[in-house]
């Protein structure tokens, strides 16, 4: 049995859909039996997730400002 926590930005449906699909799919590949992967998403908000000391939803705004991020 392999369960696998993954934490990634909140996105729509189908692209949990598709990232729970491939991951399963790699674990197969190697290995896994399809019935055996468990896949948790952990979805968080850009303003509670930071880099660089600041929060990716700054880092998105100064980017769109035309803002150098480095």
């Amino acid at each position: 049995m392999a369960i696998v926590r993954v934490e990634i930005a909140k996105r729509p449906q189908h692209q949990r859909d598709a990232i729970i699909e491939g991951i399963t799919r790699v674990l197969v590949e190697n290995g896994a039996h399809t019935e055996g992967v468990q896949v948790l998403l952990y979805e968080l908000e850009m303003d509670v997730w930071g880099k660089g000391g600041m929060t990716f939803s700054e880092r998105q705004r100064r980017r769109e400002a035309g803002e150098t991020i480095g």
